[in-house]
């Protein structure tokens, strides 16, 4: 089973980056979390838009979602089957409604399998919004502050894909976690690997990282295009 980071940047693309959207695959199964803006060019270099199993989507902030629309178009130009989809449930409502070439589902904390995966998922804190585990390999915060839920999705994964929207240093952000919370959620959750992502253009990356590395109590990476991660 592989991740692969497409998009990392946070709240808007970066001039090296689009915005948050990774590839998980396992056993020919491939699962895409989040669509964020300036990511469905760059999807295209590991998945060809027919061959996309399903899409998940944390929330209905642009730089998590916007690229739905080019990823579903480019979907049905291929001539493939529906595209699937998981989301929150103040989507546009043209994504729930579909037709034959896309089907969309609300989200919610009912586990369900996807091919070879096990997907749970919990609601978090940053508006409406759903971080994802996947088995016991991997947890996907999305944005939110640092809430019960996230602990509990988190407690026993292998890979933490937390975002860094911020430092310490900072005090806390309303709806996100620092790049400290980030690394302090590693510890309590006994992650093997912390990847930071969502990371800001304006903020100095080096720093969040030196940052959640001091607390983590595993290895910590940054996120970026192309990073492949063993899950």
């Amino acid at each position: 089973m592989w991740l692969t980071v497409v998009g990392c940047a946070g709240s808007a693309p970066s001039a090296d980056s689009g915005c948050s959207c990774y590839l998980v695959e396992a056993a020919g199964y491939r699962l895409v979390l989040d669509t964020g803006s300036g990511s469905a060019g760059p999807l295209q270099r590991y998945v060809a838009p027919a061959d996309i199993d399903l899409v998940l989507l944390s929330h209905a902030h642009s730089d998590h979602w916007a690229d739905l629309t080019q990823l579903w178009y480019l979907r049905e130009r291929s001539g493939g089957r529906p595209l699937a989809v998981v989301g929150p449930s103040d989507l546009p409502g043209f994504v729930y409604a579909g037709d034959e070439t896309l089907h969309a589902r609300r989200a919610s904390a009912e586990a369900f399998t996807a091919g070879p995966l096990t997907v749970r998922q919990a609601a978090v804190r940053h508006g409406e919004c759903w971080a994802t585990r996947i088995g016991d390999a991997l947890c996907y915060t999305a944005d939110s502050a640092p809430c019960p839920a996230l602990d509990e999705l988190a407690a026993g994964c292998r890979v933490l894909l937390a975002e860094a929207s911020g430092s310490d240093v900072d005090g806390p952000l309303r709806g996100h976690l620092t790049a400290g919370e980030a690394g302090r959620l590693a510890r309590r959750s006994g992650a093997a690997l912390l990847v930071l992502t969502h990371l800001r253009a304006w903020q100095d990356a080096p720093v969040l990282l030196a940052e959640a590395a001091a607390i983590a109590g595993c290895p910590v990476v940054l996120a970026a295009p192309g990073l492949r991660v063993a899950l």
